[in-house]
């Protein structure tokens, strides 16, 4: 019965390596249930047989309220508002593939969401909240809803440039560079959409950095 474990364990490293959320969930799902199948079989115990049932109950459910959404359309506000509004996707299935390249996270203030340096930073997008953006220990310019952070050094691929602390609690979705690029490939009109998105955030950041420098000449 060790095979079954060892397969339990494989499935559940997969999962770790997958870019989209759905793919991960199904993956550790198949482990859950093998590690149930290995400790009803072994006699392993009603502990182990305990948290390999609500291990798979928690991803089950996690995974039909994603499939649910998916088919239904029923999307969050903040998530209306990036697919619909900031990227301009309408159509159900684009929406999908997108809301599994992101996760959703709230974060304290003080949280460091990109380091100057950082090799390969995530894309951030902000839902809600502000933060500073600091460059060689100072601050240049912050950050809010509805910009995308780390777009630069995705374009340009070298190092983050600048560090971005949040500066009250923010609402931010997190993008995997991996998945993207795959999903540029495989899906080169929703790679676009995403490519005009980061330009239109960058140019803005351009225009916000030349209004305060502006501002600072003329002493306003």
């Amino acid at each position: 019965m060790d095979w079954l474990i060892h397969l339990a364990g494989a499935l559940l490293v997969g999962g770790m390596v997958m870019t989209g959320v759905r793919a991960l969930r199904f993956m550790a799902l198949g482990a859950g249930a093998v590690a149930l199948v290995w400790a009803v079989l072994t006699g392993a115990g009603w502990a182990a047989i305990l948290w390999a049932s609500l291990f798979v109950l928690a991803n089950a459910v996690q995974l039909a309220i994603m499939i649910q959404r998916g088919r239904t359309g029923d999307l969050r506000a903040e998530e209306r508002e990036l697919l619909g509004h900031v990227l301009g996707v309408q159509e159900p299935t684009g929406q999908r593939r997108l809301l599994d390249l992101m996760r959703w996270r709230d974060v304290a203030a003080g949280t460091v969401l990109i380091r100057e340096g950082q090799a390969e930073p995530p894309l951030v997008y902000v839902a809600s909240g502000a933060g500073a953006v600091e460059a060689g220990g100072r601050v240049v310019g912050t950050c809010g809803a509805g910009d995308f952070l780390g777009e630069m050094s995705l374009v340009s691929g070298q190092r983050a440039t600048a560090s971005v602390t949040a500066r009250e609690p923010m609402r931010i979705a997190v993008f995997d560079r991996d998945a993207l690029r795959q999903l540029s490939r495989s899906a080169p009109e929703l790679g676009s959409v995403i490519a005009k998105a980061i330009n239109q955030s960058l140019a803005a950041k351009v225009v916000r950095m030349n209004e305060a420098g502006l501002q600072s000449q003329t002493g306003a």
